[in-house]
């Protein structure tokens, strides 16, 4: 009882406001019905007491001075009502103002409990000898709908239903002339049973609507969390996409598989685009000078300046291969000044690598090469997807590079026609140092460095509004609206960073403001049933269980109760009415217990009952037959005349404490009720009440034939108007809390498929470092792993096979095989026996994957991470094999594998880009290029390893490696034999020896210059 009693109050002030504001509507809404009712009735009254006025007295009165006192009484109920009137009206305008809130609905409620005090006196007043429990039956209905239709706290609204209770029991006593303890002790019942059905009524309803109400906040908050997250997720996968190409990978991961003989190749032609090529000369000397982690360090924030700096200048970068930096302008939008882009892009990275070389003392240099053309664009493969172009003219730009000067930027005859005559151009003679160049008769040209780049006649418009910054600071990335590093492209707000608690608030507030209770009645509900338009709507409202159903049939039991006390008391014991009610009684007693069983635990012998009273809880529609059954038993319980009305407005009650009854059922219930005494009255009670009049020598009035039907009405009409209103709340908070829930659902399902791209372009243990990590922005991502294995696989004759002719779309096709074959190579990784290897990253048509970059995939014992390599390795083999046969085509791979520690992270800050680095890589990468096409060339520590565990190698001898000088390499000839039963540790001495020497990280190791 303490806790039914307890106030009900959120422990934020602000969600407690918010909660007031939710159903401020819908209380403004329940006031105003009321408000509307009492001044119907009290105008119904007010025309009966005018009509009693001008009616003749058919019964003369005994004596001058009692008819003087019944006109004094019957003129006190006039001006009552006059008053009641005028006050309701009042409050009714006041209520009905849109600026309403929930303290002056509060204030309201007041002063109709005043005015329900002052009805009640003047009531039992009027009908003090003739009809003394007509002011009872007032009392009990402004009581339950004290409860039931005013927005008070539990705790006012049993202070007021006590107040109404003792003042009418008062008045019984000292005005009512022919009360007796009978009656007293009656109402008293009475009274206690409209109060406990008022709790009980009040209570489940507002737990129902906070529930509701926090339930709703609940799914919003996780909502705009999965939001927040989902923006999160789609800034990193932006950063490393374009926008067109990640939209178009979610809406295939969203849809429908389709069944294609080929992988979908998301590739797009664009013309009239820009390719920028730029390497960093004299970066093995720079590597010499720091440890990888330093390297890294450095390069990271190069490239983070390169990426601000393409941001400027409209260029999209590409890709990093290792100290390589390519970008496009013209794509994934065309640009006319894509030239002037580029060559203005290439300026900047000089001049940025200039401040490098003066701060490290070291002679680095850029060497830019341009060229302009057609490109194709997109990703291939279906893991680690990087953003690529491909065309001749790409492979063009990437000489144009080779064959550069340090420090110049080196341009094609077609880059030039496009700049026209806005820069200083001299001869640049490629072809003394590039083969390629020399071969295809390319004319090529050094841009003249301005000695002022900001010069107005240039038609370029890509420098910042702040043109005071100094030079120095714009290249190196200040100034700009991409100014700030940070973390995996995530910029810093410009705004603070809301309190996800605020947001949410904040929110729900605005969509407080926004709903609108009868647009969404309208919407959702049909008008008179009150059912969804929607049938699977109302299915899933049909089976969303009311937690409070076990308190709606306690409550009925008690009214049941109620009834069976009243007419104990009034009863002849002996009385054969008793013994026809007893199958009743029987009824009244079992459903009550049927729904409680739901609450205990389940014991054998009773499975039946059990089940009964889980459907009754699980099932709507069942427990909505239960609960009429209920009511309609009490109905048969009331037979006493006397107390006629009092005991079928509490059979009404009972019935409208269910509030999992639909309003429509509600209402034929109470309406049927009512009609049943409406019958009584005329056939039998009110020939029985004129003759009692006779006898007490007293007036019956007009007044007094139908003051009765007039409350009871009253309070039929107030309980259905209840009824409508609490199941539309009921029903449109399911709709708000569906709405949200879904809403939660689709945002789950775009993370589910941010993250499926995500763990497609980063490692998932990196992915969820930064989605989960609240880390410095500018923090540095890497990890030392200390055993690696790393794989390079080249397709070296593919560059043969690509020829872009009209009859296979420029190349398009050519690049779907080569996007069939990445896809065979990576859908082997899906396999249990590779779950140790990672992809790294696909570039042209080298493949690279790793093993043992984690904790999980490292197996420093029995190497599983090393042997499942090598098998990856003789799989791609077999693949390719099979890519031939069907393809009709010669394709030959060249496999290179090595073992060693190396640093793995991400480097670039708007567009990250996972890698690996260190002298191991640069000896695997070794390994590929110095191999022999359908070989797999290892190196000593690998042989080791698989050696010992049964794999058949070849020592193919002692090879130069660039670099590294002379090196003993072997033959990988196939799968293993007899898998020997021992524990290795072959490697021990050979790491041990390597740590100590210095680690030269090589990231160019895909592409080699030369």
């Amino acid at each position: 009882m303490k806790k039914v009693c307890s106030t009900h109050q959120f422990r934020n002030e602000q969600v407690e406001m918010l909660y007031q504001r939710y159903f401020l509507k819908m209380n403004q809404s329940n006031m105003t019905n009321l408000i509307t009712l009492l001044l119907m009735i009290c105008v119904v009254m007010l025309v009966i007491s005018l009509t009693d006025f001008a009616m003749p007295r058919k019964l003369a009165t005994n004596s001058t001075e009692v008819h003087a006192t019944q006109y004094d009484k019957l003129l006190v109920l006039v001006c009552t009502s006059a008053c009641c009137i005028a006050i309701y009206g009042i409050l009714l305008n006041v209520v009905s103002r849109p600026a309403m809130n929930e303290v002056y609905l509060i204030i309201i409620s007041y002063f109709i409990l005043v005015t329900f005090v002052i009805l009640e006196i003047c009531i039992s007043y009027y009908f003090d000898d003739k009809r003394p429990l007509l002011g009872s039956s007032f009392t009990l209905a402004t009581t339950y709908l004290t409860y039931a239709l005013m927005p008070n706290r539990l705790k006012d609204a049993l202070l007021s239903g006590f107040i109404l209770a003792v003042a009418d029991l008062l008045l019984l006593v000292y005005v009512g002339t022919m009360s007796g303890i009978a009656d007293v002790t009656s109402c008293f019942i009475i009274l206690l049973c409209g109060n406990i059905a008022g709790v009980c009524t009040h209570y489940p309803r507002e737990v129902a609507q906070r529930k509701a109400f926090l339930e709703t906040r609940q799914c919003i908050e996780a909502r705009l969390k999965i939001q927040r997250e989902n923006q999160q997720q789609e800034r990193l996968l932006l950063s490393v996409l374009p926008r067109h190409v990640a939209m178009e990978m979610k809406a295939d991961i969203a849809g429908q598989p389709k069944q294609e003989q080929f992988h979908k190749i998301y590739i797009q032609k664009h013309e009239n685009v820009s390719i920028l090529f730029a390497d960093i000369c004299g970066f093995t000397t720079l590597s010499d000078q720091c440890t990888a982690e330093e390297l890294v360090r450095i390069l990271n924030e190069l490239f983070a300046r390169f990426d601000r700096l393409a941001a400027e200048h409209h260029c999209l970068r590409i890709k990093l291969l290792g100290d390589c930096y390519y970008c496009v302008s013209g794509l994934p939008e065309a640009r006319p000044d894509h030239a002037h882009c580029t060559v203005e892009m290439g300026l900047d990275m000089i001049d940025a690598i200039a401040l490098v070389r003066e701060v490290m003392n070291v002679n680095v240099n850029m060497r830019v090469g341009i060229h302009t053309g057609r490109v194709h664009c997109g990703v291939l493969g279906l893991r680690k997807w990087q953003f690529d172009v491909w065309s001749n003219d790409v492979t063009l730009a990437n000489y144009m590079e080779s064959g550069g000067i340090p420090g110049r930027v080196h341009i094609t005859k077609e880059t030039l026609s496009c700049l026209g005559n806005d820069y200083v151009v001299e001869p640049g003679n490629g072809g003394e140092r590039n083969s390629y160049l020399k071969d295809h008769n390319i004319d090529t040209y050094l841009i003249v460095a301005p000695s002022y780049r900001g010069d107005t006649s240039i038609p370029y418009h890509n420098h910042p509004m702040n043109g005071n910054i100094a030079k120095e600071m714009r290249i190196m990335g200040h100034g700009s609206q991409h100014g700030h590093s940070s973390k995996l492209g995530f910029g810093e707000s410009t705004e603070r960073e809301k309190n996800p608690e605020d947001e949410v608030n904040e929110y729900l507030m605005k969509a407080i403001d926004a709903r609108s209770i009868d647009r969404l009645r309208i919407e959702h509900c049909r008008t008179l049933l009150l059912n969804f338009r929607d049938p699977v709507k109302e299915a899933k409202y049909l089976l969303e269980k009311d937690r409070m159903l076990t308190m709606y049939f306690y409550c009925s039991t008690f009214c049941f109760i109620t009834v069976l006390l009243v007419q104990l008391v009034i009863f002849n014991r002996h009385d054969p009415a008793l013994f026809y009610s007893t199958p009743i009684i029987f009824l009244l007693v079992l459903i009550p217990l049927l729904v409680y069983m739901n609450n205990i635990k389940k014991r054998r012998g009773f499975s039946t009952l059990f089940f009964v009273s889980r459907t009754i809880h699980k099932n709507r529609n069942v427990a909505q037959i239960f609960c009429f059954v209920m009511a309609a038993c009490i109905y048969g319980l009331v037979m006493f005349r006397a107390y006629l009305m009092l005991l079928v407005m509490v059979s009404m009650i009972a019935c409208a404490v269910y509030q999992i009854l639909i309003s429509l059922l509600k209402a034929i219930i109470l309406l049927g009720g009512m009609a049943g005494f409406l019958a009584a009255y005329f056939i039998y009670i009110k020939n029985v009440d004129s003759i009692i009049c006779l006898y007490r020598s007293s007036e019956h009035t007009f007044t007094h034939q139908y003051m009765n039907i007039v409350v009871l009405g009253g309070f039929v009409t107030a309980l259905i108007i209840h009824g409508q209103q609490t199941e539309a709340t009921y029903r449109l908070d399911f709709v708000w809390k569906l709405q949200a829930t879904e809403e939660k659902e689709d945002m789950e399902h775009l993370e589910a498929y941010n993250r499926k791209l995500l763990a497609n372009i980063l490692p998932v243990h990196v992915a969820e470092h930064f989605l989960n990590s609240d880390k410095n922005n500018d923090e540095l991502y890497h990890e030392q792993c200390d055993c690696v294995c790393i794989m390079f696989a080249t397709i070296p004759n593919f560059s043969e096979f690509y020829v872009e002719l009209e009859s296979n779309n420029e190349g398009v096709e050519c690049l779907r095989l080569l996007n069939e074959i990445i896809a065979d190579f990576d859908e082997l990784l899906s396999e249990e026996q590779f779950k140790y290897i990672e992809k790294i990253k696909s570039t042209g048509s080298t493949y690279m994957a790793a093993s043992g970059l984690t904790q999980n995939t490292c197996d420093m014992h029995d190497y599983k991470h090393v042997t499942a390599m090598a098998d990856y390795a003789l799989r791609l083999k077999e693949l390719l094999e099979e890519v031939n046969e069907h393809s009709f085509n010669h394709f030959r791979i060249r496999i290179g594998i090595n073992v060693g520690p190396v640093v793995a992270g991400v480097i670039g800050a708007r567009k990250p880009q996972y890698d690996i680095w260190g002298n191991a890589v640069n000896v695997a990468s070794r390994m590929d290029s110095t191999g022999i096409p359908d070989k797999i060339q290892i190196t000593k520590e690998v042989n080791q390893i698989l050696h010992a565990k049964g794999y058949p190698t070849k020592c193919r001898g002692t090879i130069n490696v660039k670099g590294k000088g002379s090196m003993e390499t072997f033959f990988l000839e196939g799968p293993v034999k007899n898998r020997p039963n021992i524990t290795l540790n072959p490697l021990a001495s050979s790491f041990d020896d390597k740590s100590e020497e210095p680690m030269r990280t090589t990231l160019g190791t895909i592409s080699e210059k030369n």
